[in-house]
């Protein structure tokens, strides 16, 4: 009687022992399942590992190559602002200063180097061009990086692409100077030829004022002066000086050179500097490195140690995964 009931209690107990495995998850359990399928975890693990393999040599490499670059120095712009002080010799307030053609270079190559960015992103196959401020809210400083699949290109790339705009600035800066020396070598040969024919206008009114005083003194049949002493005499009274010493002034005032004022001798010491300076861009530069290229020595993707590591833990966890499945659905399957 008592064996009976000892077998009753035993199947009690061994029921109520399944039914707890049946509602929670028993961790000795999942661990013995996942020994037992070690095997597919393994494969796995090494199925995914090898796609990672293949995935690290087929995809293509980013390496950064960054540059930081800011105005150019005051020794950079000398030459250029020897030139703009004598296209501006005449008007010097009107003359940037240093510290103004710095900037207004500076500008000119950022903006340059925003559109240069802009350009290789619109291509058919993008590439990566950024330029950053380096203080945010101030333009003084950019840095610029450049993204190519090896170190050793990036860097390369990024030094031709700075050079490159560079030099398109300069040469601006140089065509525009050149053009605003020709436009200011034209405005001075117009103030001398202006100069030159009111000189002209001068001298032939002398000349008609003393042929009509000529006149008025051999109408009066006056050959000599008629002035004891010499005396300042008006147009009207010129004639006072005699038909004789009429001929004679009219004589001088044919050879006599033109009369210039100071402003047509101004006027043309102007023009001998603008068409006589030399205008020199070698020096000339539209911003100053702080740090040039560098040469990555780590790339930025895809990251080797990383997607190893990542490739172990999803083939571990998805092997897991199938062992654990696999036997849950034999249950299942085992119960029905």
């Amino acid at each position: 009687m008592k064996d009976s009931e000892n077998s009753n209690s035993e199947s009690s107990n061994f029921q109520q022992v399944s039914y707890n495995n049946d509602n929670e998850v028993d961790l000795v359990d999942i661990i013995v399942q996942l020994w037992k399928g070690k095997v597919t975890i393994v494969v796995t693990v090494i199925i995914t590992l090898a796609l990672s393999l293949v995935y690290l040599n087929v995809v293509k490499e980013k390496w950064t190559s960054k540059a930081i670059v800011t105005l150019p120095a005051a020794g950079q712009v000398a030459n250029y602002n020897a030139t703009l002080s004598t296209l501006y010799a005449q008007n010097p307030q009107d003359k940037p200063s240093i510290t103004d053609l710095q900037n207004q270079m500076f500008i000119r190559f950022s903006a340059s180097m925003n559109a240069l960015s802009g350009s290789l992103a619109n291509q058919e196959k993008p590439t990566t061009l950024r330029i950053e401020q380096v203080n945010k809210g101030s333009n003084d400083s950019l840095a610029i990086s450049f993204v190519a699949e090896s170190g050793k290109q990036a860097q390369e790339t990024l030094s031709k692409y700075i050079a490159e705009v560079n030099k398109d600035v300069v040469d601006d800066f140089g065509s525009d100077i050149k053009k605003n020396l020709g436009v200011k070598a034209k405005e001075l040969s117009n103030i001398l030829d202006a100069h030159k024919q009111i000189a002209i206008n001068k001298k032939q009114h002398r000349i008609d004022v003393i042929n009509q005083a000529l006149k008025v003194a051999m109408q009066s049949g006056l050959t000599k002066s008629q002035l004891k002493e010499a005396s300042y005499l008006s147009d009207d009274t010129l004639y006072l000086l005699g038909s004789d010493a009429l001929n004679a002034m009219i004589a001088n005032e044919a050879t006599k050179p033109l009369d210039y004022d100071d402003d047509y001798y101004t006027a043309q010491r102007a023009l001998l500097s603008v068409t006589h300076v030399q205008i020199q861009t070698d020096n000339l530069q539209s911003f100053r490195y702080i740090a040039k290229a560098d040469l990555p020595f780590r790339r930025d993707s895809p990251k080797k140690t990383l997607t190893v590591l990542l490739a172990l833990i999803l083939g571990g966890v998805l092997g897991s995964s199938i062992v654990i499945g696999r036997n849950v659905v034999a249950n299942y399957r085992n119960r029905h």
